[in-house]
């Protein structure tokens, strides 16, 4: 399907008529002209009074000046003009200006000469800075149009690739789940989803790369779970190592802070790139990640101990990195040493220091061939409190179901892309949703009238009618306002988010995206309960207060004793596995203990659990 091309339709578009082009040009040569007659007047004037007692002597005193800034603002031929004009006022106008005559002899005639020359040499001279100023001007609006093309196919084939990498990671995950599945078959759709996230990285790398050079990368700084982060980041990066027989250690200071205000994305994105080159570069031995903090430049100067500097420092005992290629290691497809056969696009270490940098910190490098790399980044921070963070629900595996006692929730997905609604639709229905499919925005906006559905899912880039345009017309309707409208869009620039979310839209889905992530937007924006492969339900928004002991009133004895000692011990995975095995008794308990072991309050569950056996003891 072809859609509608910015840069065809701007090259269709008519030039400017030359007869619109030559009265502006010929206003503004007159006006030029008139402003070098009455530049060469006013230097005449200026040489008969107040200068007039140096009588004939030094004529060109202020014909100078005047010829010079005519040169300037006219170019060439106004400063020709100018010459001539002062040549023709000392010669013919002087007598009557200053009664007496200039030319009296050969020298004065030399004198004439010089000036001319040099008035012509003046003129030609501010010829070629004006040359170079519309030259230099003329290469800035190509600079723009270039990027401007860039900006447009890049968004464009985003678009593109997004589009079938969709359904390739879509389809291979949900396919993975069913049960008739062979063990081979089940192995082959690993390989299929492992090279789609692959190709993934490398696409997403390039898009980074661009948006990077046009200065479209902005920062989102909220508050989140640091030290979530930094565990769900080991986990992943855990398995990369162990297959290589490496250890991946964690060094972690008491000062390094758990919930921050920064940009989580970014953050993620430069520790799994520093991780992931050590892991890969690292043949034997281990990676260690170092994290500490201290007080920030503004906390020293404001006293402000919520100001932090992040020092988090990646060391491995890989092969190391000569000191002449130190420097070549951050620029963009290099890959410095026997490094250009791994691989990658060698942009990883680029967007790491760029985004270091965005953020307003610094990325070093120690290293030494054969002896392992050592990169150490600072990054300022803003410390925050737990309550700040949003609480995020507890992981308990893949969605099955919609929970009981729940109204029919209708979505309807307004998608032109078959392999897109396709996976959309399967993933929706098979939980229980009501689900229809319309391919284009008119079809949405009618089936809005008549099915009246609870959220749609709607796809910007469409035929007959975008998304945007439908969104609109949705929001002028009667029930148009309370009905859930998410984008889903292949665009990786933070405007088109913008745009979107300006539009009316109440979220934000980009492609290609993952079944998580679909029934997390559906609970949020409908407050749909799941239930999940290992019988839980998943939790809504957690009751706040202190835990009573009544709440943990039903536990098994032999469960409650082992959180006592887990807490005890302060092993927080022990603690995780006991907290999913409260889940299975009673889900909203478990949401509760989840909230304040999130938060590391053990001691506040502890008590709770205490009390729990005083009241049960005789």
């Amino acid at each position: 399907m072809v859609k509608d091309d910015p840069m065809m339709t701007q090259r269709n578009q008519p030039a400017e008529a030359p007869g619109r082009v030559w009265p502006a040009k010929l206003k503004w040569l007159r006006h030029r002209y008139i402003v070098t007659v009455l530049l060469i007047a006013v230097a005449a004037a200026l040489r008969v009074w107040p200068l007039s007692a140096l009588g004939s002597a030094l004529a060109w005193l202020t014909f100078y000046p005047a010829l010079m800034v005519a040169a300037v603002n006219g170019g060439i031929s106004a400063g020709l003009l100018a010459t001539s004009l002062a040549c023709l006022t000392v010669k013919y106008l002087w007598p009557l200006l200053v009664a007496q005559p200039f030319i009296k002899n050969p020298a004065d005639w030399l004198g004439l000469a010089v000036f001319f020359m040099t008035g012509t040499m003046i003129s030609c001279l501010a010829e070629a800075m004006h040359r170079a100023q519309n030259r230099a001007k003329l290469a800035q609006e190509k600079a723009e149009a270039a990027n401007k093309a860039k900006s447009v196919f890049l968004a464009s084939m985003s678009h593109e690739l997004r589009t079938p990498l969709n359904a390739i990671l879509g389809f291979s995950s949900l396919m993975r789940h069913d049960a008739n599945m062979s063990e081979e078959q089940r192995q082959t759709l690993d390989l299929i989803n492992r090279s789609g996230e692959h190709l993934l990285g490398l696409i997403n790398d390039v898009l980074d790369m661009a948006k990077i050079e046009a200065g479209r990368l902005a920062l989102q700084n909220a508050p989140f779970d640091l030290g979530g982060m930094i565990r769900d980041l080991l986990d992943l990066m855990r398995g990369r190592a162990e297959a290589k027989g490496l250890e991946l250690e964690l060094d972690q200071s008491s000062e390094f802070p758990r919930f921050v205000r920064a940009d989580a994305a970014k953050l993620r994105q430069v520790f799994l790139n520093l991780l992931g080159n050590a892991i890969k570069f690292t043949m034997a031995g281990r990676v260690t990640l170092r994290l500490n903090s201290r007080p920030g430049l503004e906390a020293r100067d404001h006293d402000d101990p919520q100001r932090l500097l992040l020092v988090v420092e990646v060391e491995d005992t890989g092969i190391g990195i000569a000191p002449e290629d130190k420097d070549r290691v951050f620029d963009p497809f290099i890959q410095v040493s026997n490094l250009t056969l791994q691989k990658g696009t060698g942009l990883g270490l680029t967007i790491t220091r760029q985004q270091v940098e965005l953020m307003g910190g610094r990325i070093s490098l120690e290293s030494a061939p054969g002896r392992g790399s050592l990169f150490r980044v600072e990054i300022p921070v803003e410390r925050v409190q737990a309550a700040e963070v949003s609480t995020s629900t507890i992981e308990h595996g893949q969605v099955v179901g919609l929970a009981p006692d729940q109204p029919e929730y209708r979505l309807l997905i307004v998608e032109d892309q078959m392999e897109n609604w396709l996976f959309l639709q399967r993933l929706l229905k098979k939980v229980g949703f009501a689900v229809r499919v319309v391919e284009n925005g008119a079809a949405g906006v009618e089936m809005f009238q008549t099915w009246h559905p609870h959220l749609i899912w709607m796809d910007i880039r469409m035929p007959v009618m975008g998304g945007l345009e439908a969104t609109g017309r949705i929001r002028a309707m009667e029930g148009g306002r309370a009905v859930k409208i998410v984008a889903l869009t292949a665009s990786v620039f933070k405007e088109e988010r913008d745009n979107v979310m300006a539009s009316g839209m109440d979220d934000f889905i980009r492609k290609p995206y993952r079944a998580e992530e679909i029934y997390d937007c559906v609970g949020r924006q409908l407050q749909v309960r799941f239930i999940h492969e290992k019988g839980a339900v998943a939790a809504g928004p957690v009751p706040s207060g202190p835990l009573r002991p009544e709440e943990l009133a039903g536990l098994p004895p032999e469960l409650c004793e082992d959180l006592t000692q887990a807490l005890l011990s302060l092993d927080a995975a022990r603690i995780g596995d006991i907290i999913r095995n409260v889940s299975d008794h009673n889900p909203a308990l478990g949401a509760r203990l989840a909230h304040h072991a999130e938060r590391l309050e053990y001691t506040t569950i502890l008590q709770a659990v205490r009390s729990l056996s005083i009241q049960a003891s005789p």
